[in-house]
């Protein structure tokens, strides 16, 4: 008898998890529920939520993962488009199907979005698959709750920003004595060294210019690099468009970048907020 109920218990079990992970079509979206709870709080128009988010393409390669980014998602729960002919299997209407804790999976079919955005996609999307977004909501506020922890977050960023650039030009100073290369400031407090002028004219703001560089911090690990890479001038950080600037065609040198010159109190990936900058560029030439 004990035998027969740990079996009956363990195919419930098996059950529960299969239809755990059944790919559903619910109001019009193609869901994949991973976890739930029933009790938890809903999701209603208005709400603002916060949530963990990994985007796939049919290959399953990953597009987005908020995790890596060092970044969770934000969004509003919208009303959902009941106009005639509207797509209803968006990413969007996938999130107010879930619930506070939910974990799923919600997958956009790509025929159906290149009809809904009317322009090409790009070659890593193709027809007939699925465009996955993995989700779990980790909270649930109103939008009063929300900007008020949106004041709270940008007060504390504040002081820790004021901290930090209290202490960048000693920082600073002592890095740039120990790289042994002669440095300059801008006007605006750019660190700059010449390793090689370079020929011709200086990039312009609004030109596109091919590269090559390196990016680290100043303990010297790398947070990126790139060769022959195009760099639009006045669309990147401020240092960074400002060190373009001053070198021409085959030129080189070092800068470093103050937090306020490059992504200020803002984490970016692998970049924490309030970080000096140290790029070794090489201009190439003029795209």
């Amino acid at each position: 008898m004990r035998k027969q109920l740990g079996l009956f218990f363990s195919a419930a079990l098996l059950m529960a998890a299969c239809n755990q992970n059944k790919v559903e079509v619910i109001d019009g979206v193609k869901l994949q529920m991973h976890s739930h709870d029933d009790a938890a709080k809903k999701l209603k128009e208005g709400d603002i939520v916060t949530f963990d988010l990994v985007i796939k393409n049919g290959a399953d390669s990953v597009l987005q993962d908020t995790k890596k980014d060092g970044q969770p998602g934000k969004g509003m729960i919208q009303a959902p488009n009941n106009a005639p002919g509207a797509f209803k299997g968006s990413f969007e209407n996938g999130l107010r199907l879930l619930a506070l804790g939910d974990s799923a999976t919600i997958l956009v079919p790509i025929d159906s979005l290149t009809k809904a955005v009317q322009s090409p996609l790009p070659p890593f999307l193709k027809p007939g698959t699925d465009l996955k977004y993995t989700v779990k909501i980790l909270k649930v506020q109103s939008r009063a709750e929300f900007e008020k922890d949106m004041e709270k977050e940008a007060a504390k960023a504040k002081a820790v920003a004021a901290k930090d650039l209290a202490v960048q030009p000693k920082l600073i100073a002592d890095y740039v004595a120990k790289t042994g290369k002669a440095f300059k400031t801008t006007a605006t407090g750019l660190y700059y060294s010449i390793e090689k002028p370079g020929a011709g004219a200086n990039p312009k703001m609004g030109e596109t210019w091919l590269v090559n560089y390196r990016g680290t911090f100043m303990n010297g690990k790398e947070f990126d690099k790139g060769s022959g890479s195009e760099m639009p001038l006045g669309q990147m950080i401020p240092g960074f468009n400002e060190a373009l600037t001053l070198l021409k065609a085959g030129g080189k040198g070092t800068f470093v970048i103050p937090s306020p010159l490059g992504y200020g109190d803002q984490a970016r990936g692998p970049i924490p907020a309030n970080s000096v900058l140290v790029f070794d560029l090489e201009v190439l030439s003029k795209k």
